[in-house]
């Protein structure tokens, strides 16, 4: 049971894969653990993040879906991080130390973002680039050699599926 004002409410950075899955008709379970997940923000569970990345990769996709993510981002009160030198100076360094490849540089800037404004949790579907043991294992070295703290990259299976047991 939680208790108001018990403790401090995660903070989530939800990636641009995650608000893609709210659209994704290919995978009806993605759509559904994306609604949860920001649904969850949305009821103040968690605190939501993204960042002016994330609105400039939503503006590549075609426009009914830009605005149909525009409204979720707007009705989820997810609130925007900026990207500072010192959060494109780390995602150098993820991207020299080729933990991302240089191609997928914007992957190691959302993870910078979120290194940077010490949020809890990243929240991604890229199983390649980001949410994977390894990956995590040498952003968190990079991360403390560089003087940040580890982050934790997961998948938003990994917080509705949580949230959703019985306990």
């Amino acid at each position: 049971m939680r208790k108001e004002g018990w403790m401090k409410k995660a903070s989530l950075y939800i990636d641009t894969s995650v608000l893609g899955g709210l659209f994704d008709i290919a995978d009806a379970e993605r759509i559904k653990k994306a609604e949860s997940l920001i649904r969850l923000i949305k009821d103040g569970l968690y605190e939501g993040f993204i960042s002016f990345l994330t609105l400039e990769e939503i503006l590549k996709a075609p426009h009914e879906i830009q605005e149909k993510l525009k409204s979720a981002i707007t009705e989820a009160g997810l609130k925007i991080l900026e990207e500072t030198e010192e959060c494109i100076e780390l995602s150098d360094v993820y991207v020299n130390d080729e933990v991302i490849p240089a191609k997928y540089r914007n992957d190691a800037r959302h993870i910078a973002i979120g290194v940077y404004h010490e949020v809890d949790f990243i929240v991604s579907w890229n199983y390649r680039h980001m949410v994977n043991i390894t990956v995590r294992r040498v952003i968190n070295s990079i991360n403390l050699r560089m003087g940040y703290k580890p982050i934790e990259i997961i998948s938003p299976e990994e917080v509705v599926e949580y949230e959703e047991m019985e306990i």
